[in-house]
Formats: structure tokens, C-alpha cells, sequence
């Protein structure tokens, strides 16, 4: 079985646990940050979306959010929390449309692919956000990739420096807006707002 098979298959056994342990975190800064620079007009993505905390914190900012996950678990604690359109998809191969949002929010799910399949995550990533859409992605500080058992199950994680993700960005040409390191749990945590300015 592969890393993400054993990964979403432990999000879908804890999703509501996680849920409840997590429902009450709210990242302001990039929730602020993203939501001012995002054109209320177009649809966002909440890519890796979970139990949906985050769709309902970005529908307060004035958003339309559709939200997509892999985990079929945590896809049904988010209907019942927050409703609204939900996806089922695998972010390595996006069922959506070229150019169909203008925004994606991407927080803490980078994290869970193998590093060598980041940079074809990303380029589908740009491949459905419109030009001067904005792109957010958080993940966990550090280096190489390991397994945690912590939250009730195995699961995959790659950790990052910041310049490994600044530069496949810039030479994706996406303009950095900004970036900056949080300390949240036991973590810090790589926070990073950028805007898709293809040729």
C-alpha cells in the first residue's frame, strides 16, 4: 500500500476526532492576507480541505468556496459541518478546468506528498487558477520525510524549508507576496501567498 493510501486511510478513520481538535484554530494572518488579495468574483478551492474548517472561515471573508479532499471521511464530516459543494479528488490530478478559480488555499495537504511529486502537484495547481489568481500554501518546517503515528494513525509527511518552495514557485513564475514562519503545535510552519503571472 502506498504513503497516501495508509495516510488517507487514517484520515478517514479519525476525521471527526480531528475535527473537534482542530475546529477552533483560526489562522487570521493568512485567512486576512489571502481573502484581500482574492477576487471576490471567482470561485476559491480549499484544496485538501478536511473536515472543512477553513471553507466556512473563508465564506466569512465574503468567499465562494468549493472544497476538495482525497478522504472520503473527512469529506462527510465536512458536509455535515459546513454543506456546500465537496469534491473527492486525488490534488496530484484535479478534475476541474484550466483557469477555473481564482484562488486555492492549500493548508497543511502539500505536506502529506512525496517530495518528488510536489512539483507536478503545484504545476496542476496552476494549471486551474486563473492569471493574477492567488495561491496559499502552508506546510511544516524541516527537512526530509518521515511517518507520525501521532492523532491516532499513520501518516506520510515531507517537511520543507522556505527557498525549496520560493524557488519552484518563482520559476513556475508565480510573484511571491508574502512569506513568513508561524509556530503552531509542536511545528512551525512555512506560510507563503503567491499570485499565478503566467506570460
Amino acid at each position: 500500500m502506498s504513503a497516501d493510501e495508509i495516510t488517507n486511510q487514517t484520515y478517514d478513520r479519525i476525521a471527526a476526532d480531528f475535527a473537534d481538535r482542530f475546529w477552533h484554530v483560526i489562522l487570521e494572518r493568512p485567512l486576512n492576507t489571502f481573502a484581500a488579495a482574492v477576487d471576490k468574483t471567482q470561485p476559491v478551492l480549499d484544496l485538501g480541505c478536511g473536515p472543512g474548517r477553513d471553507i466556512e472561515l473563508l465564506r466569512q471573508h465574503g468567499l465562494t468556496v468549493i472544497g476538495a479532499d482525497r478522504s472520503a471521511g473527512m469529506l462527510k464530516e465536512a458536509q455535515q459541518r459546513v454543506g456546500g459543494a465537496l469534491v473527492q479528488a486525488d490534488m496530484r490530478y484535479l478534475p476541474m478546468r484550466a483557469a477555473s478559480f481564482g484562488g486555492i488555499w492549500m493548508c497543511a495537504s502539500l505536506l502529506h506528498i512525496p517530495r518528488a511529486e510536489v512539483p507536478g502537484v503545484l504545476a496542476e495547481a496552476q494549471r486551474i487558477l486563473r492569471a493574477k489568481g492567488v495561491l496559499y500554501i502552508s506546510v511544516q518546517q524541516g527537512t526530509g520525510e518521515r511517518w507520525s503515528d501521532s492523532d491516532g494513525g499513520q501518516r506520510f509527511f515531507t517537511l520543507f524549508q522556505p527557498d525549496e518552495l520560493l524557488d519552484r514557485l518563482t520559476q513556475m513564475r508565480f510573484s511571491i507576496q508574502e512569506h513568513w514562519i508561524e509556530s503552531g503545535g509542536h511545528s512551525n510552519w512555512i506560510q507563503i501567498i503567491a499570485v499565478n503571472t503566467p506570460p
